[in-house]
């Protein structure tokens, strides 16, 4: 089965569905983690990161960007994390901030952003689907 990515982080499966995972399989997706363990080397002392496939994605463009290898981008994030952080909550803050510094209006209008409307038409939600009745009433209003 073949996946394109979509622009929002989500895969497209061949029958036009959205998916965080691998696999459009939901008996397969409910049995198998959607985390990837791999070992990196921190300072020198090695150790395991479990994170989602398009994290390690990230994690290695901004390596291959910055012309370093993904111990030492990690190892920079090691040393200016906040104590009370875990290395994989660090490196999730990083990737976000490294590529959010990146953006500019020009790609987010490339990208399509900055009408909901057609974000949700993109990963097939309905206003239905996001605020849901209950007892006849909407629990909250889109937009």
């Amino acid at each position: 089965m073949t996946y394109r990515e979509n622009g929002y982080g989500l895969r497209l499966g061949q029958q036009g569905q959205y998916f965080v995972g691998e696999s459009d399989d939901v008996e397969h997706q409910k049995h198998q983690s959607t985390l990837i363990s791999k070992n990196i080397t921190i300072l020198g002392r090695r150790t395991s990161v479990r994170l989602e496939p398009e994290m390690w994605d990230a994690l290695y463009d901004v390596a291959k960007r910055e012309e370093a290898t993904i111990h030492n981008i990690c190892s920079l994030i090691h040393l200016r994390k906040v104590q009370e952080s875990t290395l994989t909550a660090a490196i999730r803050v990083f990737l976000l901030l490294y590529f959010r510094a990146a953006a500019t209006s020009e790609g987010h209008m490339r990208a399509r952003h900055g009408d909901f409307e057609n974000m949700k038409a993109r990963v097939r939600v309905t206003d239905e689907m996001l605020c849901p009745l209950r007892g006849g009433r909407r629990l909250y209003s889109v937009g």
